[in-house]
């Protein structure tokens, strides 16, 4: 599974496909689905396995650019949190929305950051528009394209997740009987 996700995080690295991953599903769902670290290691091993790698296909140093590293790094914890309240109550609609919210609060998050933090963007509104909207002047990619990418990947992959995880509940093993000697 683990090499699942990096092949498909590599894949969704350039072109057209921008930040089509099944990455931030996998946050929203491992935290309503899983316990325990487990709910945690999958996600964050994909990432940072697979963040380098994806930064370089992008034209980014991942040693250069850790502000923006953290920054997205954080964010996505935070998408995991937006899982939190669903674990007792599992629903494919509230996790569907809570998909949606998670690429526009990640989209929201690192546009910011990267107007704030890249000279190529003018420190105005219209500076922030450009870093929300259609991204650095000459770039082939808008950044509405991610966003749309984003929330298409995450309604897809979400969608996927929770009926497979909610059809077929993990098998538990059966809790010992404590027997009298």
């Amino acid at each position: 599974m683990l090499l699942l996700l990096i092949g498909f995080r590599l894949m969704s690295a350039a072109g057209e496909w921008m930040n089509f991953s099944p990455l931030p599903a996998v946050f929203l769902c491992s935290i309503v689905f899983l316990r325990g670290t487990q709910a945690w290691i999958l996600p964050i091993a994909a990432w940072l396995l697979s963040n380098p790698i994806a930064s370089l296909l992008q034209g980014s140093n991942p040693l250069t650019d850790t502000g923006a590293v953290i920054t997205a790094f954080l964010t996505l914890v935070a998408i995991g949190a937006l899982a939190l309240p669903m674990r007792k109550h599992p629903k494919v609609m509230p996790m569907l929305g809570a998909g949606i919210a998670a690429a526009i609060l990640f989209h929201v998050v690192t546009g910011i950051a990267a107007w704030l933090s890249y000279p190529l963007y003018p420190k105005n509104l219209l500076g922030l528009e450009q870093s929300l909207w259609s991204g650095p002047i000459n770039s082939p990619v808008p950044s509405w394209v991610f966003l749309r990418n984003m929330i298409c990947s995450n309604f897809l992959f979400t969608l996927a997740f929770a009926l497979t995880c909610l059809k077929w509940p993990a098998v538990t093993s059966p809790t010992p009987v404590a027997t009298s000697r």
